[in-house]
């Protein structure tokens, strides 16, 4: 794949090969961290003091290593459902499909035929006094479809993707 654009924590990469132009786009946003500096300290902190407090093994220090194996617990089930990249395929007259990849190497598959889709939009949603932007489908079957929704890229990377959709949907009209 061949990077197009990258940013200080996300990179869009595609695969479009010139002789399939007209019919086969795919585009993928990888994050550039799987872990951050922050949450690899509170882990590791964690680690710490779970293993201090069995150590030392008192009853005040056992309800300390329950808390810490609490906060450890939930910050796995959040490793578990972080997302690394999400990739998106579009084959002109069958469909396209996004496959979000998890860290630990799980993979969520959407589908949606062609046939289904009227229209793909930009969306801004105003959220905690930021604007974030999101790239939607409009379908006969299922209203709008999000994509990209886990990585929210910027919009200048999905001002690259909404182009070709808009050029490729165009071209299959």
């Amino acid at each position: 794949m061949n990077v197009i654009m990258s940013d200080d924590r996300l990179v869009l990469k595609t695969s479009i090969d010139e002789s399939v132009k007209h019919s086969c786009i795919e585009y993928c946003v990888e994050k550039r961290e799987k872990f951050s500096k922050t949450e690899c300290f509170i882990i590791v902190v964690s680690l710490l003091m779970a293993i201090y407090t069995h150590a030392i093994n008192t009853a005040f220090e056992c309800l300390k290593t329950g808390i810490v194996a609490v906060f450890l617990f939930l910050m796995i089930l959040r490793f578990i459902y972080k997302v690394h990249s999400e990739s998106l395929v579009i084959i002109a007259p069958i469909g396209l499909q996004l496959t979000t990849t998890y860290i630990n190497g799980r993979q969520k598959v959407f589908s949606l035929p062609w046939q289904s889709i009227t229209d793909i939009l930009i969306v801004d949603v105003i959220h905690t006094q930021k604007v974030l932007y999101y790239l939607a489908i409009k379908t006969t079957q299922n209203g709008l479809v999000t994509l990209f929704q886990k990585s929210a890229p910027r919009l200048n990377f999905l001002e690259i993707i909404y182009r070709d959709i808009f050029k490729l949907m165009e071209i299959h009209r």
